[in-house]
Formats: structure tokens, C-alpha cells, sequence
């Protein structure tokens, strides 16, 4: 009797998390983010980690522009939580932020992209993170 293998992950079945508070970024991020098939949720900075756990993501997002700094503060949060600790982390900054990179890999995250950022820049970070994308 031959063995199935199992089938590799499709884009689709990739939960990623948007960390973000303001409506038309949420809007511009995860269509951005559907149309490379993936499965998107958006939370706002003050949501609780249980919910986050609930919806299990591989990738989180997290615009560091929220309001008073929150950006930093919500990776430290996430970082914090035990369940989180391999779940990658993916910044999107203003380039205004000068020296935030170094800040933001020191909070816990992985990498930062740059808004305004391209479609392709986007997807290559994503593709290093969670594999497999269109």
C-alpha cells in the first residue's frame, strides 16, 4: 500500500494577524494580504492576547504607528506571552522612523518593512516568513 504524502501548506490555510487602529490601513493591509490568498484577522492594539491565541496566527503584523508608542509595546506584550515566543513578528514603519529597526528587533520583532512599501517588497518579506505565497 503506497503512502500519501502530505501536502504542503497552501497560501490559503496561512493565518496572519494585523495588529493596527486605524480603518484604512486595516482596509489597504488585508486586501493586500487576501489577494496573496491569505487568511486574514485584524486586531486592534488593545485586544487580548487570549484572542490572538485564538486565532492561532503564523505571521503577526503590527503597525508600529499605533497611538503613543504602542507599536513597541504591543511586540513586548506578544513576546511576553510564552505562546508567541516562535511566531514571527513583521513591522511596517514610516520611514520617518529613523533608527526604529535596531529599536524594533530589540522589542522582539523579526523585520520591518517601510511604508510606503510595493506589493513585491511585501511579499518578499512574507515569503521569508511564512512560505509558499503566490
Amino acid at each position: 500500500m503506497r503512502r500519501r504524502r502530505p501536502r504542503a501548506p497552501t497560501p490559503e490555510s496561512k493565518r496572519l494577524a494585523v495588529i493596527e487602529e486605524i480603518a484604512d490601513d486595516i482596509y489597504s493591509i488585508q486586501f493586500v494580504l487576501q489577494s496573496l490568498g491569505f487568511q486574514t484577522r485584524s486586531f486592534s492594539p488593545q485586544s487580548s492576547i487570549g484572542e490572538l491565541m485564538d486565532f492561532d496566527p503564523e505571521l503577526i503584523i503590527v503597525d508600529m504607528m499605533i497611538s503613543g508608542g504602542g507599536g513597541y509595546r504591543v511586540i513586548r506584550q506578544i513576546r511576553r506571552a510564552g505562546n508567541f515566543a516562535r511566531v514571527p513578528i513583521l513591522a511596517i514603519a514610516a520611514a520617518a522612523m529613523e533608527g526604529s529597526a535596531e529599536e524594533i528587533l530589540a522589542a522582539g520583532g523579526q523585520d520591518v518593512v517601510t511604508k510606503p512599501y510595493s506589493m513585491a517588497e511585501l511579499k518578499d518579506k512574507l515569503d521569508r516568513f511564512v512560505p509558499k505565497t503566490k
